[in-house]
């Protein structure tokens, strides 16, 4: 957990350095319209939402005893060197329990993700390509008639991506997401093969926005 934490607020430091840095920049506005027209511009980095597809597999609890339903994610990717990225990742999905017998007596969950990723990204032609990496600290907020409980986690993933450009600041995503949680609960000998991880293959589609005046070069 302290480590999701510091690699959260890292993330979070270097986007809000970045931002800032582009937002002194713009005091000028004659200046940067020059600079705009002579150079190749300057690529700040990517904001991208949109729903959330989570599919379980394995042989685990969530694969066993739960009917998952859509959620959504939202991330914030900094260029902070050439083609790397950093930046804060948040996502959620909810989930019905169908086995009471093995998860206890709660009928509903609700899934979130708080963390940090990663990655490299290319631009090729109006396609931009990238593969990231992430860490976070995953909640499962559990509940029954009149009572509830919360599990914690620690998640990572793995995040290939795909977006396409139909304006220069606007364009759609498809991100598959590998994600497996190192979940931390107290259960018997038997059943900690069930319960001592959850795997994921999560889908998400949705939109882009650009940030940085290099997209208009590419």
């Amino acid at each position: 957990m302290f480590l999701n934490i510091k690699t959260l607020i890292l993330a979070l430091v270097f986007s809000t350095a970045v931002v800032a840095q582009e937002t002194g920049g713009t005091e000028n506005t004659e200046s940067n319209t020059q600079q705009d027209q002579k150079g190749p511009g300057r690529n700040v980095g990517n904001i991208e939402f949109g729903p959330y597809f989570p599919i379980a597999f394995g042989d685990n609890f969530v694969t066993n005893g739960m009917d998952l339903k859509m959620g959504g994610r939202l991330s914030l990717k900094v260029n902070a060197f050439k083609d790397f990225y950093v930046g804060p990742y948040f996502s959620f999905f909810k989930g019905n329990v169908t086995d009471r017998e093995l998860l206890g007596n709660y009928s509903h969950t609700t899934n979130y993700v708080v963390g940090g990723i990663l990655g490299y990204e290319k631009h090729i032609n109006k396609f931009d390509i990238s593969l990231g990496l992430g860490v976070g600290a995953a909640s499962y907020n559990n509940r029954g008639s009149g009572d509830g409980f919360r599990d914690t986690a620690t998640a990572v993933w793995l995040n290939p991506e795909v977006s396409y450009r139909f304006t220069t600041y606007l364009g759609f995503y498809v991100a598959p997401e590998i994600r497996h949680d190192f979940m931390n609960i107290d259960v018997p000998a038997e059943l900690e093969d069930t319960f001592k991880g959850a795997n994921y293959l999560n889908i998400s589609i949705g939109l882009r926005i650009n940030l940085g005046t290099a997209y208009k070069y590419l």
